[in-house]
């Protein structure tokens, strides 16, 4: 069992040197490249066009140089412009499907931090708190300040200037964000 494990650790350390083979390039970057490309040779064929029909003077030659330089290099260049908008589109679509599992994710965690009542977490998310909670029903204050917070409340977070309070000492009314007074009646 020992040679075994020596032998898979050997393993390891020589696959680690190993560089793994790329992929053929995804769809959406064979669509940017191929629209570059397609945009580039229809606006170049339409110039073509165009400087051929400006050298002569005769409609019958100048109608050839229009079919096959103005009207191809259009369609070329309409083309690449589209594969290109696919391309945009596609990435999109990645980035929404992104984020929207990043929303899930970050509501999967609210949901367990409501749902567990781990003792005293504020969920934070963009500023506005979820939840907080004083489990053994003492409160904070700023040192001349006129309303208690739970421990976690926004407002005295970070601070060095608090105090710890009951929350029954005259002149202190409770923080109209924390809502100390709801958390220890969840409590």
């Amino acid at each position: 069992m020992g040679d075994n494990g020596a032998r898979l650790e050997q393993l390891r350390e020589d696959v680690k040197g190993v560089r793994a083979r790329r992929g053929p390039l995804p769809i959406d970057r064979w669509m940017l490249i191929a629209g570059s490309i397609l945009i580039v040779l229809g606006i170049g064929l339409i110039l073509l066009g165009w400087k051929g029909a400006s050298e002569t003077p005769y409609q019958f030659e100048q109608t050839s140089y229009l079919i096959s330089g103005g009207l191809l290099g259009t369609a070329l260049a309409v083309l690449g412009g589209l594969m290109y908008f696919g391309y945009w589109m596609t990435r999109q679509v990645a980035e929404t499907r992104t984020q929207g599992q990043e929303i899930r994710d970050a509501l999967g965690r609210i949901e367990v931090a409501l749902t567990s009542g781990a003792g005293p977490a504020v969920a934070a998310t963009s500023g506005a708190i979820v939840a907080a909670r004083a489990t053994d029903g003492s409160f904070v204050a700023t040192a001349k300040g006129t309303m208690f917070h739970v421990p976690g409340c926004a407002i005295v977070a970070g601070r060095g200037d608090t105090r710890t309070v009951s929350g029954t000492e005259p002149g202190l009314t409770p923080c109209k964000i924390c809502d100390p007074l709801a958390s220890l009646a969840t409590n």
